[in-house]
């Protein structure tokens, strides 16, 4: 892997050596502080200096061959050390989808432990980008992230123990770290961790403690996920008597399968269509209804095409037409 890496590092030098060549800051609009900057760069080797030219270079600059420049001062960063430029390179090689040179980046930082630069080596192992798939090495730069305080690892590692992959199978150590993660703010983490108050799943069953959950994701970042499950928590029967509820609420389920829906939720919205063809929670109304149906066939839910089939050989020319329209407008007002 060393030897592989050393030999990549050599060829991308002597490619941005090749493309440097062409650099040329006549065709750019720098100028002042930053052009004095750029041309006290081309003979400099101050770190700080050379940073602050190749991230002008390579966020701001209008020609490749002057970005490319800005790769050449960042892999000499990189190249004598400097962890924030290799990062960066890493980053780039990712996003270009170059898995191998990024993983060899990423490795390079590694020594800095840094919570991103691990939680990124675990994603890379566990998805197998630039190496074989390893799930238990993809785990052990998670915890070591999640140790560190890193949210997103928190997350993965939790699912890592939800569904035992590289680790033994744990909901309880699942549920830790869903919690861990959500207290920082994650609301996926909040909708999972309902998830578990739920269902009883490495907690004790609660569902006023999943509401809790579902509601505070909801109200700091609309979550789509969280929406649909209150939806179904006022929905159907068999969470009245874990919820404390007397009877199911349709009005108040279709609320929340509304708000849902407009954050482009497929189930939410089919969910919408069938209250409107059935009557839950409002008048029965197959505009709606086919209209919503149709939407959701375009989000991809599975139970869409049924739904349309069910309700338009029941409508007119004019409600066919009035839904499209209908259609139409929400597709333009969902996120």
């Amino acid at each position: 892997m060393i030897k592989q890496s050393c030999t990549f590092l050599t060829s991308l030098s002597l490619l941005l050596s090749a493309n440097a060549m062409a650099y040329d800051l006549s065709e750019e609009y720098f100028e002042g502080e930053e052009l004095a900057l750029l041309k006290e760069a081309e003979t400099s080797n101050d770190p700080q200096v050379l940073m602050q030219a190749a991230n002008l270079l390579i966020e701001d600059s209008m020609l490749q061959e002057n970005t490319d420049r800005g790769y050449q001062y960042m892999t000499q960063l990189a190249e004598s050390g400097d962890e924030s430029a290799m990062v960066i390179l890493a980053d780039k090689f990712y996003s270009d989808e170059e898995y191998k040179q990024a993983l060899a980046w990423y490795h390079k930082a590694e020594s800095g432990n840094d919570p991103y630069v691990l939680y990124s080596l675990g994603v890379m192992y566990f998805d197998g980008e630039g190496t074989v798939v390893d799930y238990q090495k993809a785990n052990d730069y998670y915890l070591a992230a999640a140790n560190a305080g890193d949210s997103d690892a928190m997350y993965q590692l939790a699912f890592s123990y939800n569904d035992g992959k590289g680790v033994k199978q744990d909901y309880t150590k699942a549920a830790y770290w869903f919690e861990q993660a959500a207290n920082r703010g994650d609301v996926s983490a909040m909708y999972n961790l309902g998830i578990s108050y739920l269902n009883g799943e490495g907690v004790e069953k609660s569902c006023p403690k999943a509401m809790t959950l579902f509601t505070q994701a909801i109200e700091q970042d609309e979550h789509a996920l969280s929406y649909a499950k209150m939806g179904d928590i006022y929905s159907y029967t068999e969470y009245k008597k874990p919820c404390g509820f007397k009877t199911t609420d349709y009005k108040k389920a279709l609320e929340y399968y509304t708000a849902g829906a407009m954050q482009g939720n497929a189930y939410s919205q089919y969910s919408v269509g069938y209250a409107y063809r059935n009557g839950h929670g409002t008048w029965s109304d197959f505009v709606q209804a086919l209209a919503w149906f149709e939407v959701a066939q375009e989000y991809g839910a599975p139970n869409a095409t049924k739904g349309i089939a069910e309700v338009k050989p029941q409508m007119s020319k004019q409600d066919i037409a009035a839904a499209e329209e209908l259609k139409s407008s929400l597709l333009d007002e969902i996120w």
